[in-house]
């Protein structure tokens, strides 16, 4: 089920982006680049393939028009000054009234205090 889960979540994320090639491109360069930097990991702690294709598929909709090495340029510029407290989202929250998941907590700081200590919110 997990595999199932990466490749629906792999697929909504294209559909969110603008231009998927220049997406794929542009998360190419910076994949290769964490992982040289041995920062490409969640055993380790690191942000992983998910992760990484949501912060860059930001990027992809903040600067729809940008080609794949200014959209690297912007990605390192927008994220070094990015402000924490708030969440990388591609589309707004939602709660989610589907059956069989109205179990599952939605990240949400103003209904659960423990949300507010995540330090980097990424949220799929």
């Amino acid at each position: 089920v997990r595999s199932l889960n990466g490749c629906r979540v792999a697929d909504h994320i294209l559909s969110l982006v603008p231009d998927p090639q220049r997406f794929r491109e542009t998360l190419r360069f910076i994949k290769i680049w964490a992982k040289r930097r041995g920062i490409y990991s969640n055993i380790l702690g690191f942000f992983g393939g998910i992760t990484w294709a949501i912060l860059v598929a930001r990027i992809c909709q903040l600067f729809p028009h940008f080609t794949p090495s200014a959209l690297v340029k912007r990605f390192f510029r927008v994220y070094a000054r990015w402000n924490w407290k708030n969440p990388v989202v591609l589309c707004p929250i939602r709660e989610s009234n589907v059956s069989g998941l109205t179990g599952f907590k939605v990240w949400n700081p103003k209904q659960h205090p423990q949300d507010r200590a995540h330090i980097m919110p990424v949220i799929t």
